[in-house]
């Protein structure tokens, strides 16, 4: 265990309960603007569906949907995700650790992505991203071949100069907050 990524995981924790809901809303907000101008150009996106403890996606999900965009989100499946495709919200209900997932489970083949948004509770300056703790994205990430832009989306508050990346960590390309683009 890297009792860096836990103490970080805690702070960022404890400073989440310091923003009020409103402002979340407004960088959250300027941060989808932002991607959504990133991904214009690409077809196949997989996104994470947000959770109330991450910048939200459902601007960007509905977009992608409204434009024909093949939309693809994650489903936890017995300790893995699986990339799942969808083609309206009304296709996700509460899963695993009370996430929106999709209901199906028909995988979708994650070699025809072009880029995954990707959550974290942190990320560094080098790329890195610390998630809740179990794993689930890191195994994604590992299998992802390399062409696949991935984008991690962050308040500015979580990102952090600390070292605290894993041999299995894998970086992001870009990291999206309010505040600036770290590439």
């Amino acid at each position: 265990m890297n009792l860096t990524k836990t103490k970080l995981r805690g702070r960022i924790k404890r400073v989440f309960e310091l923003y009020p809901k409103e402002t979340l809303n407004v960088c959250g907000d300027i941060i989808q603007n932002k991607v959504l101008e990133i991904i214009r150009p690409y077809k196949v996106i997989m996104s994470y569906v947000s959770t109330p403890r991450e910048v939200t996606t459902f601007k960007i999900l509905e977009k992608v949907l409204e434009e024909d965009k093949v939309l693809v989100v994650p489903k936890v499946v017995q300790d893995n995700i699986i990339a799942v495709r969808i083609k309206n919200l009304e296709e996700l209900s509460l899963g695993a650790f009370n996430v929106l997932e999709p209901k199906s489970s028909s995988p979708f083949d994650i070699s025809e992505l072009e880029v995954i948004i990707v959550p974290g509770i942190a990320f560094n300056t080098n790329l890195h991203r610390i998630g809740h703790g179990g794993g689930h994205f890191d195994k994604l990430l590992k299998f992802l071949p390399p062409y696949i832009l991935k984008i991690g989306l962050a308040y500015d508050f979580q990102v952090v100069e600390e070292e605290f990346e894993d041999q299995w960590d894998k970086k992001m390309n870009i990291i999206i907050t309010e505040k600036r683009r770290i590439e």
